[in-house]
């Protein structure tokens, strides 16, 4: 592919980046990040988003009335913390061991809680199924569209009800019913790509909240794939130089890009 090409393609990790601050997008083709790697939160987010890669892995070690299941948790999350330096070396280069020991502690507090949360969907009959299906995942299969010019790799897929299913894994707070609105358009991303590979209609998808043990089925609606369209629309003029307004939210203060987004938006950005 050529590195036209390539720029004219949008990956489902810039529609997250959209979600969060349509400025991220265009800083990170074009500026250097400047917010430094040895914090807590960072490593905290590495060792949740391999835990969750691990849930199917989990869910078949764990039964709905095992007395041991915290301690299959814990045996779960300490081949992370092993294996993390190996899985993550690049991102982990420069962080000290005092972050690491730090940002494992955390995780091991939310241990009893993802027990709980994981028994608990053993225990429903209705999410029996969801369990099982999982327990299979592909993981993180490539996944491209070429009608919509975007590529993306999910946790993964799996098969449920007879139709490939998406699943992303999220390591931030849980809400209390169903999905953020921002993980919605995430894995309504990821439907879309399945949904033309597969050249069959794709309504479902699956979030996991690893910190929390929380697994939430998703059914994708019309107006979800229409947000999403609007946003690699968005994204497309963004990455041919356009400078979205900046808006002041409370994560500017720990952005990456802080330094280069201090810059004047156009005026034109106005209208964005």
């Amino acid at each position: 592919m050529s590195s036209n090409n390539a720029e004219q393609n949008t990956n489902v990790s810039d529609i997250v980046l959209y979600l969060k601050c349509p400025r991220k997008v265009y800083y990170s083709k074009r500026a250097q990040k400047t917010k430094p790697k040895d914090n807590v939160s960072f490593v905290e987010h590495l060792l949740l988003k391999e835990l969750g890669l691990r849930y199917p892995q989990l869910l078949g070690y764990v039964s709905s009335k095992a007395d041991d299941k915290k301690d299959k948790i814990q045996s779960v999350f300490n081949e992370v913390c092993t294996e993390l330096n190996i899985i993550y070396a690049s991102e982990l280069e420069g962080v000290s061991e005092e972050t690491v020991s730090e940002a494992i502690e955390k995780v091991n507090a939310c241990l009893g809680d993802v027990a709980l949360n994981v028994a608990e969907l053993l225990e429903d009959a209705i999410n029996i199924s969801l369990a099982k299906a999982l327990c299979g995942m592909e993981m993180q299969p490539v996944l491209y569209g070429s009608k919509m010019k975007v590529s993306g790799i999910p946790a993964g897929v799996v098969e449920l009800e007879g139709s490939p299913v998406p699943v992303i894994v999220k390591t931030g707070k849980c809400p209390e019913y169903g999905v953020w609105a921002d993980d919605r358009l995430h894995l309504a991303a990821f439907s879309m790509l399945v949904q033309e590979m597969h050249s069959h209609p794709i309504d479902d998808g699956i979030v996991i909240y690893s910190r929390s043990g929380c697994i939430r089925p998703v059914k994708i609606r019309a107006n979800d794939r229409r947000q999403v369209l609007g946003v690699c629309s968005n994204i497309k003029k963004i990455k041919g130089g356009f400078l979205p307004e900046r808006k002041e939210i409370p994560l500017c203060h720990d952005c990456e890009y802080l330094e280069s987004c201090d810059v004047k938006s156009s005026l034109v950005s106005k209208f964005f």
